[in-house]
């Protein structure tokens, strides 16, 4: 308590004594040392070695500790897997990683309790941003060339059930409200995109950022807003667009 009043007390500056203590320590604060700009080179190769040092740890890590690991949690890992973090995989959901896929980051794989083998798929050349929560009850499946970029969130089905009894009791919902996701082929989903149970994404469709998807797009639409709603043009048109204009 005292601790915390004598801090207000200086923020606030009530007394000349106390405004003296406030100028101390944003002098405190602002204090930089006088080196000379001749040496920024130096400072400029600590600064290389630093990041350089946290590269080769990285990779260290993820090469003998994280790949073996991510390894024994899978069914099935393809050819020239890239990763920069560790995905955090809970239940007893059966993953499935395609070829060239990179995993940016770390993201969530959980799945629930109503199934005994629920599924989750990523196809070939797939990339998978940083903070990325996935939930699967029965079955979600990333094409290939799919973009899902960072804090990006999928589920096949609701956490908790609606009734508040069963909430309460840790009930899970009904099989029936389990509906399966699939994202198709060189779909892009913008960053910390939603997409709700049942929701399939046609290929080559984009989802913009923080959009929350209720339902189906058809390939190569665009989706965006919160509920997502479709534009009238497609990613198809505005291609033929810049085709024309270039001629």
């Amino acid at each position: 308590m005292f601790l915390g009043s004598f801090i207000l007390k200086i923020r606030r500056a009530e007394t000349p004594f106390y405004a003296r203590l406030k100028r101390v320590y944003k002098a405190i604060l602002t204090f930089q040392m006088p080196i000379p700009r001749i040496l920024d080179p130096i400072f400029s190769l600590i600064r290389f070695l630093q990041i350089l040092k946290y590269e080769v740890d990285q990779k260290v890590s993820v090469a003998c500790l994280g790949f073996p690991i991510l390894r024994t949690m899978c069914i099935s890992i393809g050819e020239r897997l890239e990763m920069e973090g560790f995905p955090y995989i809970t239940g007893p959901v059966k993953v499935y990683i395609g070829n060239d896929v990179r995993l940016s980051g770390s993201f969530a794989i959980s799945s629930g309790r109503i199934f005994d083998e629920p599924e989750f798929r990523i196809g070939n050349r797939t990339f998978i941003g940083a903070g990325c929560v996935f939930s699967v009850a029965k079955s979600i499946t990333i094409g290939d060339d799919v973009l899902i970029a960072a804090e990006c969130s999928v589920s096949d089905y609701s956490a908790h059930p609606l009734d508040p009894e069963s909430r309460i009791a840790g009930g899970q919902v009904d099989p029936e409200e389990v509906r399966p996701v699939r994202i198709e082929n060189k779909a892009w989903l913008g960053r910390g995109a939603t997409i709700l149970p049942g929701v399939t994404i046609g290929e080559g469709a984009v989802v913009g950022a923080a959009t929350v998807v209720t339902k189906d797009v058809p390939p190569g639409g665009i989706c965006v807003g919160n509920p997502g709603r479709l534009l009238s043009r497609t990613v198809y048109e505005s291609k033929l667009r810049k085709d024309m204009v270039a001629r």
